[in-house]
């Protein structure tokens, strides 16, 4: 698109025309609101049995030969047929206390959540500036602005310096779009690989499977990945190749 086409397709870019040398339109992609979406699917699965334990700290896994024998918790221990690590960033922490090397390590991101303004100075659609390394997405009342991220290991402190930046770039794209001076700020860590790709399957102990490392991708990819780990636990063929996806 160009930026006439641009401004067609979104008129929330209209103060930014001047600056906008085109566009690439995915009609497909799509965003969500994955809180939103995880606090209703916990519901389901609560009504269906599921028991979660909250404000539970995992403080280690328990192998006795080739299986894990039990999760030690704040709140005692777990027992339990088979267990999935899903642990994100900390994934890696916790297997190599069991001797699994995982290729996982925590990448540093910055979100922005702004209110939203009434009147067509919000955009609708998500979008990238690639030029200013800032994304986009709208959730009803609220604007999400997500940027760059870095490697510093474990932190999560804030950065004011990086959220100058994003709410800057937004201003400049969007200046009557949102409540710029009620800003809610977030910092937190993805569990990147070196090729991207999440790690399935089993590692040298017989009922522990691995459903990590999916990066900034970990909710697009959960459902998919959750029906591949249900599918190796079963024994049955996922039908995604996991060539390369095996620890």
């Amino acid at each position: 698109l160009d930026a006439a086409a641009c401004v067609r397709k979104e008129p929330a870019l209209g103060a930014a025309r001047d600056g906008i040398a085109g566009a690439l339109l995915c009609p497909d992609d799509e965003s969500g609101d994955c809180n939103l979406f995880t606090r209703n699917l916990a519901d389901l699965c609560a009504a269906r049995g599921v028991e979660f334990r909250f404000a539970t700290e995992v403080r280690a896994l328990v192998a006795e030969g080739e299986r894990i024998r039990s999760v030690e918790t704040d709140d005692g221990p777990i027992n339990a047929d088979a267990y999935v690590m899903a642990l994100g960033s900390f994934s890696p922490i916790h297997a190599r206390r069991l001797g699994v090397d995982l290729p996982i390590y925590p990448l540093k991101g910055y979100s922005v959540t702004v209110p939203a303004r009434e009147g067509g100075g919000a955009p609708q659609m998500s979008g990238v500036d690639a030029q200013n390394l800032l994304a986009w997405s709208r959730f009803g009342d609220r604007l999400r602005l997500t940027s760059v991220a870095e490697f510093a290991g474990y932190d999560t402190s804030p950065d004011d310096a990086r959220y100058a930046k994003m709410l800057m770039s937004a201003r400049r794209l969007f200046p009557d779009g949102a409540d710029y001076d009620d800003a809610s700020l977030w910092a937190g860590l993805r569990p990147m690989t070196p090729e991207g790709t999440p790690l399935f399957g089993r590692g040298p102990h017989r009922n522990l499977w691995y459903n990590t490392g999916h990066g900034s991708m970990g909710w697009s990819m959960a459902c998919g990945s959750a029906q591949i780990t249900a599918d190796l636990i079963a024994g049955r063929q996922p039908e995604i190749d996991l060539t390369g996806m095996v620890p």
